[in-house]
């Protein structure tokens, strides 16, 4: 395979390896099709930081479960609030309006959007189904969220 070569400063080295953090968090879990390709380019970018920048600190050996190279523990903490926000906006600003979609939609059928907002009585009974499901989710987050199969 030919490699293609760039050249990073310092700063955009560590940078880069801090996006691809993030994008770990994002893609983790997740049966995305490249997974080892994107720890094996994360791997690549951390060895060369770890050997090229050492003074940085900025790297380190992988521990159980991470690339054989990886981002410094307080480089991937300086991540964390980005990822945590991430993870509040998933679960507090589209999960009750998934939710709240699939019961009006139980309820009334598919029906085109511009219908639903051009019907004050429907587009009320959405957002009364909207702002249960919000204030569930501001209240108790996922706690009381459960899967329950039909017929049990």
């Amino acid at each position: 395979m030919k490699e293609i070569t760039i050249s990073f400063s310092p700063d955009e080295l560590v940078e880069l390896a801090k996006q691809l953090y993030l994008v770990t968090a994002v893609t983790i879990g997740f049966p995305y099709d490249n997974l080892k390709m994107a720890d094996e380019i994360f791997n690549k970018v951390c060895a060369v930081g770890f050997l090229e920048i050492p003074e940085r600190e900025a790297f380190r050996h992988g521990g159980f479960m991470e690339t054989p190279f990886h981002l410094a523990l307080d480089l991937a903490a300086e991540c964390d609030p980005i990822v945590e926000q991430y993870q509040h906006s998933a679960i507090e600003e589209h999960l009750p309006y998934d939710l709240a979609d699939r019961v009006f939609e139980e309820k009334h059928g598919e029906l085109d959007a511009m219908e639903v907002f051009n019907n004050p009585v429907l587009r009320g009974d959405l957002e009364t189904i909207q702002e249960k499901y919000k204030e569930e989710f501001e209240r108790y987050g996922v706690r009381n969220l459960r899967l329950v199969k039909e017929n049990e």
